[in-house]
């Protein structure tokens, strides 16, 4: 499963690197402000990505529609719902984030654990927090 998501990952931070041009500055000048920014501290397009299991797609799908303001209020945008082909109940979130901080408060929020049990998700959620494209 973890080279699911790292599969999933690569093709979209490939994607989205193809569809964000360099700036004109070039890329050693955005390297070099990304760099002095940090990690914790970055904002851009990032992406979030949530990997979990359910118990019924159909009841969780429900739950997570019903959840889009909290994600909108976490500065997550653009969300995809992937399942995977072998298991329709495994289910993989990706998202654009536009502040890291923001999305690691909301993926630790009491809110969303108590959404996520209600909803069915079994066993540990895991997170995953990319960098914009480099």
């Amino acid at each position: 499963m973890r080279l699911l998501i790292a599969v999933t990952a690569a093709a979209l931070v490939s994607s989205a690197a193809c569809a964000d041009p360099p700036s004109m500055m070039g890329s050693q000048t955005m390297m070099s402000s990304h760099a002095m920014m940090g990690p914790a501290k970055m904002l851009g397009s990032g992406t979030m990505i949530i990997h979990h299991q359910v118990t019924d797609y159909a009841k969780w799908r429900i739950a997570y529609d019903a959840d889009q303001p909290n994600r909108t209020k976490a500065g997550l945008t653009n969300c995809r719902v992937q399942r995977s082909m072998d298991d329709i109940n495994d289910v993989m979130i990706s998202c654009t984030m536009a502040d890291v901080s923001k999305a690691r408060t909301f993926t630790s929020s009491k809110t969303l654990m108590d959404t996520m049990s209600k909803a069915g998700v079994t066993g540990k959620p895991q997170f995953l927090f990319l960098s914009p494209p480099q």
